[in-house]
């Protein structure tokens, strides 16, 4: 791995794990913060939470088909703005509707961002390098949810909107990295002349739609998560030891995960 290639890599994965830390800080907050602003009771809330990652995810699928289709590097510039985005109009707006569009746009933007680093990597590490990468980058993620939840919950004590400024912060480093050490994608897609690119290649493939369902359904999953564990415990307490819980239960998690 020459000295360019390197410095990618490492400003990817320091990028990856910034994010996840602005995810972290802010996703398992937003039940809480749902009820503090908007006086939303917990079954409205996972209403408009299971609305929002909906619409995330669904979208994200449509965006994650295109990853080969134009710049990585500018892919991914777009998505982190996307997602910095969301975070910055979210304490601004005064509309729940808004709130949960605006959450949609940051869980289909930090979707397609990790489809499109994962596309980076694939395109330009080795074989012998990807597992090594992959792994890390795992590593990273798990890293980020660590430190996110126990970070979120001291800004919550403080203010309601200090999470989403930071995980706006969280999200500038990352386009500055990309922008400056990032080199574009060295694959080149092969077309041959007069051959037209199609969604319907892609719809019959049956293992390609298989994979697609799993990853969808796995989302609900590694999402509702973050989120649901706020909603139960507010459920049965109140949203003060909510707070408490989701900055020990979900580090801990990830650490276990990360050992």
């Amino acid at each position: 791995m020459n000295l360019s290639l390197r410095r990618s890599t490492s400003a990817l994965l320091a990028s990856s794990l910034l994010l996840t830390i602005g995810r972290g800080a802010t996703l398992p907050f937003m039940t809480i913060y749902l009820s503090r602003q908007y006086s939303l009771s917990v079954d409205l809330i996972g209403y408009a939470m299971t609305i929002a990652l909906t619409i995330g995810v669904v979208f994200s699928l449509g965006f994650g088909i295109l990853a080969d289709k134009f710049d990585k590097k500018r892919y991914m510039l777009l998505a982190i703005t996307a997602f910095a985005s969301g975070f910055i109009a979210i304490p601004l707006v005064n509309n729940v509707t808004l709130v949960v569009l605006f959450f949609a746009l940051i869980n289909c933007a930090y979707s397609v961002f990790a489809t499109v680093l994962k596309a980076w990597f694939a395109d330009n590490l080795s074989s012998t390098s990807k597992t090594k990468i992959f792994s890390i980058n795992y590593t990273m993620l798990n890293i980020g949810w660590t430190i996110g939840p126990p970070l979120g919950t001291l800004l919550v004590m403080q203010s309601i909107n200090l999470p989403f400024w930071l995980a706006a912060i969280c999200s500038a480093f990352p386009m500055l990295f990309i922008q400056i050490w990032v080199k574009r994608s060295e694959k080149i897609i092969a077309t041959e002349t007069g051959s037209v690119w199609s969604p319907k290649v892609l719809l019959q493939d049956k293992a390609l739609l298989w994979f697609t369902c799993s990853g969808f359904l796995a989302s609900f999953v590694s999402g509702a998560f973050a989120s649901c564990i706020s909603q139960y415990v507010m459920v049965i307490a109140d949203g003060d030891f909510a707070e408490k819980v989701v900055a020990v239960v979900l580090p801990v998690n990830a650490a276990m995960v990360v050992t």
